[in-house]
């Protein structure tokens, strides 16, 4: 049912190379660094259906992964079950506290800091998670807390299918083991769906205030999403999260309704000439604002001016 593996077994100047030659093995393109050659390790192997589910404790190191650029693409789910661990993939970072969950893809490099530890990882196909869980590219490389009820009840599903794993002394019948895995992907994929991605934006309340922000600063050159995080007190990440749901960015968001209030103030009777109108919103050059006008509505703000009095 299990495989195991254990550095303890081996020659202690030859524990590190042999549990970097169990994890690759294992795991393609996975590799262990560490200042103690004297590694020590131990780790269990199950196949369920189309899962591979591994559990793992192990001294202080970091584990890196490189991209795997042939087959199907594969997502490693993280389960955080003692210690601490700093994931870093595709310019995304988390934290994982014990009860965390976080997923990686295969499909780009990884690197993780972890102390010393014990961790679940589940291996799936990204199709399987695809059909359960609408815009699955925000939850990779983005920390889900343990916290949640749905994340606990499938770490505590995770951990009683391995205890069940290791009483059997025999395969499990087949199918046990496709409604255990069916099982355990319909709960990750409620856990994913019920978690707040990007941070405090419950119900959208974390986006309609950086909206506010962004209407009350229209005319102040230095608006960006550094600016906005600090006024928040959240991460720039977190903005960028928020707005790639909405398939846009914050500065694409600015311009957009920068370009709007510029209409709105050529619409109005005594409208300022074109120059106070683009230092009004925060251009410097007239000449940029006249282009970005002109890309945004398809006429001059001269024209605009026209246009929107007659």
């Amino acid at each position: 049912m299990i495989e195991h593996f254990s550095t303890r077994d081996v020659a202690r100047r030859e524990r590190l190379a042999y549990w970097n030659s169990v994890a690759s093995g294992r795991s393609a393109g996975l590799m262990i660094d560490s200042s103690n050659r004297e590694f020590l390790g131990q780790l269990g192997c199950w196949t369920l259906g189309n899962l591979t589910i591994f559990k793992a404790r192990a001294e202080s190191s970091i584990v890196s992964r490189s991209a795997r650029y042939h087959g199907e693409e594969r997502l490693l789910v993280h389960l955080q079950t003692l210690g601490l661990s700093e994931q870093r993939q595709s310019g995304r970072e988390c934290l994982l506290r014990p009860g965390d969950l976080s997923i990686c893809t295969t499909a780009a490099p990884m690197r993780m800091e972890v102390a010393s530890h014990e961790m679940m990882v589940v291996d799936v196909a990204r199709h399987e998670l695809e059909r359960r869980v609408p815009q699955l590219d925000l939850h990779i490389g983005s920390p889900t807390p343990g916290n949640s009820p749905t994340v606990h009840s499938f770490h505590q599903l995770a951990l009683a299918l391995w205890r069940e794993a290791k009483s059997r002394a025999v395969a499990p019948d087949p199918s046990w083991a496709e409604g255990a895995e069916t099982l355990m992907l319909d709960l990750l994929g409620l856990a994913l769906r019920s978690a707040v991605r990007g941070g405090p934006n419950v119900d959208g309340r974390g986006l309609a205030r950086v909206k506010a922000i962004v209407e009350a600063r229209l005319g102040d050159p230095e608006l960006d999403t550094e600016s906005i995080a600090r006024e928040v007190g959240i991460s720039p990440r977190t903005i960028q999260t928020w707005f790639a749901a909405e398939s846009t960015t914050l500065r694409a968001y600015i311009l957009d309704r920068r370009m709007e209030r510029a209409l709105e103030i050529l619409a109005a009777d005594r409208a300022p000439n074109i120059t106070v109108i683009a230092l009004e919103l925060g251009f410097n050059d007239p000449a940029y604002f006249a282009r970005c006008f002109r890309k945004r509505h398809g006429f001059s703000p001269r024209e605009g001016r026209q246009i929107a009095r007659a």
